[in-house]
């Protein structure tokens, strides 16, 4: 009886064994695919628009300045920013996608923009929404060690052409949302060779969308490019060298955290873990499947009450709460788009 016992506890610690093992190499196959997936963008915009700047270099010509400041303020007014932050590269349907965060690609000066001609008169645009007129991949690592090059050809989408948007906005209740580009657009097909040569790979969403699986304190992971942190390295070149973007390569950042609020009659949610800027656009991911994409941290600081009033407090930690999308419209609303989608 005791020599049995003993061969059937054996016997259930070496299957407990394999299949912690083998659930182990199922949970690392998911990662390399979702890592393969998520992306670094990189975004130019302008600070302000062109009606702005024609109004302000008025101001300037009634007030007779000379050519020298007229110059200096058209250059202060033509001013750039440029930003990074998160997407995912989809496949669904075997049609392929870049979707991120709405405030990551979305340019809110272009939208001022088409709202200014729709008010005035000037153009009557069928939608608001506009995306960044620079847009780019950074150059992972990997691709970098393998061929000694950067990568980083840039897309300048026009967000003022009339007829069928080769992107599309889906809304959520904090005011930010779901940016969709299509790689089926001559001009994102280029993009989408681009990032193919730097080695990534789309993840088919068919089947990995469940928003009825999300529970609280559920274990999830994000992959993410944390601005600055995630810049490995970078290439010097000649200073005549015209460049599209930054001569930047760059690793994700992979972190672990649980649910802290859910419900699913909200169309967004929180989980607890870490990011910082860079990190927006980001999938969170529950047993390998996409069930939210990052919007943006918790703003509030915790202070500690017994140092004085709040001028004097001491701060004790920022919160980690995570303001997440949730992608539960996002294949609905992919069907949808696809429909007008031949025109291209």
């Amino acid at each position: 009886m005791k020599t049995f016992m003993k061969s059937m506890l054996v016997g259930i610690l070496f299957c407990s064994k394999s299949l912690c093992f083998s659930q182990t190499t199922k949970e690392r196959q998911l990662l390399s695919k979702w890592e393969k997936a998520v992306l670094n963008l990189e975004t130019e915009r302008r600070i302000y628009n062109l009606h702005k700047i024609d109004s302000l270099l008025k101001v300037g010509e009634t007030k007779n300045f000379n050519k020298f400041q007229m110059d200096s303020i058209r250059n202060l007014l033509n001013h750039t920013i440029t930003s990074t932050g998160t997407a995912i590269y989809v496949q669904f349907n075997k049609k392929k996608y870049i979707v991120t965060a709405k405030h990551v690609i979305s340019d809110e000066v272009l939208v001022d923009q088409k709202r200014y001609e729709s008010r005035t008169g000037i153009a009557n645009w069928d939608t608001l929404d506009a995306i960044a007129p620079r847009v780019s991949v950074r150059t992972p690592f990997k691709y970098f060690t393998d061929s000694s090059k950067i990568n980083n050809f840039a897309v300048l989408p026009n967000s003022f052409y009339r007829g069928f948007l080769p992107f599309f906005f889906i809304s959520d209740s904090t005011g930010d949302g779901i940016e969709v580009i299509s790689l089926q657009d001559k001009n994102f097909r280029i993009l989408d060779s681009v990032i193919i040569t730097d080695g990534y790979q789309p993840i088919d969403i068919s089947g990995l969308i469940n928003s009825e699986e999300i529970n609280i304190l559920d274990e999830v992971y994000s992959i993410g490019y944390p601005e600055g942190v995630s810049i490995v390295g970078h290439i010097k070149q000649a200073p005549n060298f015209q460049i599209s973007q930054q001569l930047e390569f760059v690793k994700p950042f992979t972190v672990k955290g649980n649910v802290a609020m859910y419900d699913k009659k909200i169309e967004h949610y929180f989980v607890d873990l870490t990011i910082i800027s860079g990190n927006s656009g980001g999938p969170i991911i529950k047993n390998g499947k996409l069930i939210g994409i990052v919007s943006g941290t918790n703003i509030y600081n915790i202070l500690d009450p017994a140092t004085g009033g709040p001028s004097k407090q001491n701060l004790v930690a920022r919160g980690n709460l995570v303001n997440v999308i949730n992608v539960s419209r996002l294949i609905n609303e992919l069907k949808k788009y696809q429909v007008g989608e031949s025109k291209f």
